[in-house]
């Protein structure tokens, strides 16, 4: 039910109309109201926001990008009386969203009396206008005429690509569904756009499985083995940017945890407890080759995960294992890198130095002189541990920056992390005030230093 094309771009009237149709019968042609300045209502070709530029548009996968060169004001047509269906005749009876459902010229010239043969002819009486350029707009936004060489050329069409959805009007009109309830904004509206069409929140406050089917197949196209179709990029959807060239996806509206963003293949539990959802677009086999594969996708795990995992793996050991092996994975990644108590691999007679418990100068994580300055002008491990520790205790624990940094003689070398003349400085005092028990981690209670004293 997310589609109505009704009001996807309408022409003449209202886009499938505000308003029951029983309110919106036909009625007597009205008095004239003279129009809205030129350009209040035109149309945007670069995908129809119309006359709200700033509403929140529906999925361009759904609605693809439309051109609609016309001006029109639907809120001053049903103010005159004009229903929905005087303009929208097919509406009543259209089965599929495909349908055309623009008013042809017809349908205006019970009201406007139009004459290709004179582009630019006054009304009688005041009446409804009746030029070109009163509705139809060219390509840089102006009202467009017909050139004089030729007053019978066509003007600039409407171009709706088709949507990907299915949707009966027929069926919800038969049930007393009035077109207000999906469209109602195109009472205060003047052209009606893709803006204006309903979003899938609106449609679940009937389909929620008692009053409607709650089925996706239901409105979503579906492939021949019933699963809903997801690749529905096209150029025309491409037009409106990055969301438009995808796959369609859960946003979240209909459970809330089934939105699939950047983290979801990692944190996707919750929803993978009904599988007959899941089943709705995913074949079996992509669960099975990921949960029981030797292969998992590379986004499970954000970038540079690799020098942040350690907190994760102390603190979770068997969500690593689900997946990874600790003897042919762990280890031979930590002996490879150096990042082990044995880096070596068991080279019998070597013993590691290296203070912060990462192998030995043969086979080091770090290079050279990391503990130190780094050396041969090269930044150290302090700089980079001020500029990210995190990256740093993914590895390395307390004890590895007490066994320097510790101010008690018998834990450490008394290497102080802060710099000369750091205990008399206003930092000192902010940090001392804010957290002792940090500052208690390497200097002793009632220390001078404690209290920012040299």
């Amino acid at each position: 039910m997310r589609a109505a094309r009704l009001s996807v771009g309408i022409v003449v009237a209202a886009a499938a109309g505000v308003g029951t149709l029983a309110g919106w019968a036909s009625a007597a042609p009205p008095a004239w109201v003279p129009p809205a300045p030129a350009g209040a209502a035109s149309s945007s070709p670069d995908g129809g926001v119309g006359t709200h530029a700033a509403a929140v548009l529906p999925s361009p996968l759904i609605f693809p990008a439309q051109t609609i060169p016309l001006r029109f004001d639907h809120a001053r047509h049903l103010r005159l009386g004009v229903g929905c269906d005087v303009c929208h005749v097919a509406a009543m009876t259209s089965t599929s969203a495909v349908d055309n459902l623009i008013p042809a010229e017809a349908a205006c010239r019970a009201c406007h009396e139009i004459d290709r043969t004179q582009p630019a002819k006054v009304p009688s009486d005041g009446g409804p206008a009746t030029r070109c350029d009163a509705c139809h707009v060219a390509g840089d936004g102006a009202g467009w005429m017909p050139p004089a060489r030729n007053k019978l050329a066509e003007p600039p069409r409407v171009q709706l690509p088709r949507p990907n959805i299915k949707f009966n009007h027929r069926l919800h009109v038969s049930r007393g569904v009035g077109c207000e309830l999906c469209h109602a904004n195109v009472r205060l509206e003047g052209l009606a756009t893709r803006a204006d069409l309903p979003r899938m929140s609106l449609c679940l406050g009937c389909h929620d499985g008692k009053q409607a089917t709650s089925r996706c197949g239901a409105c979503h196209l579906t492939e021949p083995d019933g699963r809903l179709k997801t690749a529905l990029a096209s150029p025309a959807s491409a037009a409106l940017g990055p969301a438009g060239a995808g796959k369609l996806v859960p946003s979240g509206v209909l459970r809330g945890f089934d939105a699939h963003g950047p983290t979801f293949a990692r944190d996707h539990a919750q929803a993978g407890r009904d599988e007959g959802y899941c089943l709705s677009c995913h074949k079996r086999s992509e669960c099975v080759d990921c949960h029981g594969g030797a292969v998992r996708p590379f986004d499970i795990h954000p970038s540079d995960y690799v020098s942040l995992h350690g907190s994760d793996a102390r603190r979770n050991t068997p969500d690593c294992s689900s997946c990874h092996r600790a003897q042919s994975f762990c280890v031979g990644c930590h002996q490879r890198a150096g990042v082990a108590p044995d880096a070596t691999g068991g080279v019998p007679g070597v013993q590691a130095r290296n203070p912060f418990g990462t192998g030995t100068q043969l086979k080091s994580f770090h290079p050279p002189g990391w503990v130190g300055d780094g050396g041969a002008g090269q930044s150290g491990h302090a700089q980079q541990a001020r500029r990210n520790l995190r990256t740093c205790v993914s590895c390395h624990r307390e004890e590895s920056c007490l066994s320097c940094h510790s101010a008690d003689p018998t834990r450490g070398m008394g290497v102080s992390p802060h710099g000369p003349g750091f205990a008399g400085t206003a930092r000192c005092r902010a940090l001392s005030s804010r957290n002792r028990r940090a500052c208690l981690k390497c200097h002793a209670l009632g220390a001078p230093a404690i209290d920012c004293e040299n």
